[in-house]
């Protein structure tokens, strides 16, 4: 992507462009696909028989990857009659795709691929130019190995209950009314609905209540306004800001829907129900009983030295949208971030099992992000046994963490930010066994009333997150 000065410059240098279109009426996307690839049996028969030269297993795996997940996105496209989609070559475990602005590449799934796969991409010359005004390196030095003190954990022990999630979580997935005592119960909060943007305006209003700094930003994806809500308390003379997020919208691409008829039919967005009660209704529940925590601290004389903000982005289920929007602005303001804590998805838990927190510090970007994503993320992980030593941790980090480049927390890695995602056992084990969160991933069934949600370990993941990120902010 260039501008029309870059491409000017181009010219004068000497080299031929040939100018596609407008980057407005067109987007970007990775796509991953981490599945086992059968076309990969040919190539090492061939090579066992014959060997090959240095380096060209990854070339040849790379390329039928791509090869294969362009395919399968180009013929579901096809189907739908959306207009064709282009190759832009092998991308990290997958494909670059080029689409017109209408095409609707994000509601395509990879059958059996993991959550997340779907990645767009935002036009940001920003990025050649890697810096931030703080390193990560510098700031996980400041972080220390100390655990949350007594009184902090205390404070988030009374704030964070799973009664608490659980009233947050019925309000905005559909149980209770939106606002209590109104008319209104939500629907679904795909990016696509009506109701997406009332409950970015309830959300805003209620941490307004809680007297924090409100600021909502808006972006736009394909015809939709959508929201990002951001709530903060400043200290003064902050070295840096402490972000305890989540993802606020939600889909149910993956349910199963009829028509009239009782035919078979694609999810529609825009009408059909999607609560979303997990997937993120439990992060975003988590966010709000973090400002509460963090209200009852302060009324009882308690002040961080950092920045404590708040951010509840939109679009995640659109490839990560409302996170890089968000993200970039940050970084075009000059902000310092200490650490990012997301949390999507963490009140799955299948009954009978054993209770699993994963804990994703893995980046794709190199750097000292990545050391620093680790102390946030080894933070975390000390802290989950002082709230209950009956969890078992699992800590994931490296390129290949499940989670590397699949939740909010990737936007923030891209700019050099230490960050992690903490989620319920969601990703399989290295030896395929599956997880034991939600089976109710993407489907309408995603309820408060589902049995795979247990409020109590969410509350449990929660008061581990929130401790620690305030730990962070020096509570």
């Amino acid at each position: 992507m260039a501008s029309t000065s870059g491409v000017a410059a181009l010219h004068q240098a000497g080299f031929a462009t040939d100018v596609r279109g407008n980057v407005e009426d067109a987007a970007a996307f990775l796509l991953r696909d981490n599945r086992p690839l059968p076309a990969l049996e040919a190539f090492e028969a061939f090579e066992a028989s014959f060997g090959t030269p240095p380096g060209s297993r990854p070339d040849a795996e790379a390329a039928l990857r791509a090869t294969a997940v362009f395919g399968h996105v180009a013929d579901e496209l096809a189907a739908a009659s959306a207009p064709p989609v282009a190759s832009l070559g092998p991308a990290p475990g997958g494909v670059y795709l080029a689409a017109p602005a209408g095409a609707p590449v994000e509601e395509v799934h990879l059958p059996g691929a993991k959550p997340g796969h779907t990645e767009r991409l935002l036009p940001d010359p920003a990025l050649l130019d890697f810096r931030t005004d703080a390193p990560p390196g510098r700031l996980a030095a400041a972080f220390g190995d100390g655990l949350p003190s007594p009184q902090t954990i205390a404070a988030v022990r009374e704030a964070v209950t799973s009664e608490v999630l659980s009233r947050h979580v019925a309000r905005i997935s559909g149980i209770e009314p939106l606002v209590e005592g109104g008319p209104l119960k939500v629907r679904s909060r795909d990016a696509s609905a009506e109701d997406n943007g009332r409950v970015a305006r309830a959300l805003a209003r209620r941490f307004e209540d809680l007297g924090l700094t409100v600021r909502l930003h808006p972006f736009r994806w394909r015809d939709h306004r959508l929201l990002n809500v951001e709530a903060e308390h400043r200290v003064p003379g902050a070295d840096s800001t402490v972000l305890i997020t989540a993802h606020m919208d939600s889909t149910a691409a993956n349910g199963d829907f009829a028509d009239g008829d009782g035919d078979p039919r694609p999810y529609d967005p825009a009408v059909d129900p999607a609560p979303g009660a997990d997937d993120d209704g439990s992060g975003t529940a988590a966010v709000m009983a973090a400002a509460e925590c963090l209200k009852g601290l302060l009324d009882d004389g308690g002040e961080p030295t950092r920045n404590v903000r708040f951010v509840l982005f939109n679009a995640e289920e659109q490839g990560l949208v409302g996170s890089k929007f968000y993200a970039r602005a940050a970084a075009a303001a000059g902000d310092r971030i200490a650490g990012v804590f997301q949390m999507d998805m963490i009140a799955g838990r299948q009954p009978g099992s054993t209770p699993v927190v994963e804990i994703h510090a893995g980046s794709l970007v190199p750097g000292p992000v990545v050391s620093a994503s680790d102390a946030l993320g080894e933070r975390v992980a000390r802290t989950v046994p002082v709230i209950d030593s009956g969890v078992t941790v699992q800590q994931l980090t490296g390129p290949a963490d499940p989670a590397a480049g699949r939740s909010d927390h990737a936007s923030f890695h891209e700019r050099g930010w230490a960050a992690v995602a903490v989620s319920e056992d969601l990703f399989s084990t290295p030896d395929g066994d599956p997880g034991t969160g939600t089976r109710q991933y993407h489907t309408p069934g995603d309820t408060l009333l589902d049995q795979d949600h247990n409020a109590e370990f969410a509350a449990t993941v929660a008061r581990s997150v929130i401790a620690t990120a305030l730990s962070l902010a020096g509570l």
